[in-house]
């Protein structure tokens, strides 16, 4: 699904036409608030919005997209662009920035370059959302264990460190291992390792 984020009725008429010509499907929203009340952020999709907008601005939308974790991508058409503004809006994630008056088939190849990142980024928010699915299964102490084999600290490190016995060490790492469904540390740590990246990004916003 593509949608088209403009206050200026013959734009969004203009893009539509050109979009469904091409079998898109396609939403028109007049305002950022409108598309924000009507649009889950968690859909798939690309949207395409203009900058200067009354209200909640291009972006300020592409800021909103982007701190929502959304898989939607972002094309940015605009007619006010300088680079303060592009530098923002690559910061939020913007895919690209088209100045009007567009190209057509520039727009075309972005917005289809935007669906396809959209699907890439719904099915890992997916494959994120199973994981953390099965760390929420781990004790507190089974995750003390965990964070320490992903420091890759021998089990004798860790037992000293959490004052406990060898042979309890090693059972909660066999819980952690099949709570997660892997077979080694290593497996473990490909597993979890994207994800805590992701989360790191998120504490630490651009700003």
């Amino acid at each position: 699904m593509i949608y088209v984020v403009d206050d200026d009725v013959a734009v969004l008429t203009s893009l539509q036409a050109l979009l469904i010509a091409h079998n898109y499907q396609v939403q028109c929203f007049a305002s950022a608030e409108q598309f924000l009340q009507e649009v889950s952020l968690h859909r798939r999709g690309c949207v395409v919005t203009d900058v200067a907008m009354p209200g909640v601005t291009g972006v300020e939308l592409v800021r909103k997209i982007y701190e929502a974790k959304s898989p939607l991508s972002v094309v940015v058409v605009t007619g006010v662009a300088n680079v303060p503004m592009a530098v923002k809006l690559m910061e939020f994630g913007a895919l690209t920035l088209l100045e009007k008056p567009y190209d057509a088939q520039q727009l075309l190849q972005a917005v289809n370059r935007g669906l396809t990142l959209s699907n890439q980024q719904s099915e890992q928010f997916q494959r994120e959302q199973e994981v953390q699915r099965r760390l929420n299964q781990l004790t507190d102490e089974e995750r003390s264990v965990m964070d320490r084999l992903l420091a890759d600290k021998p089990n004798k490190s860790i037992a000293a460190e959490l004052h406990l016995s060898l042979r309890t060490v090693d059972r909660r790492r066999q819980s952690v291992l099949e709570k997660l469904g892997v077979g080694s540390v290593p497996e473990m740590a490909l597993m979890v390792g994207p994800l805590r990246t992701a989360q790191a990004v998120v504490r630490h916003p651009v700003t």
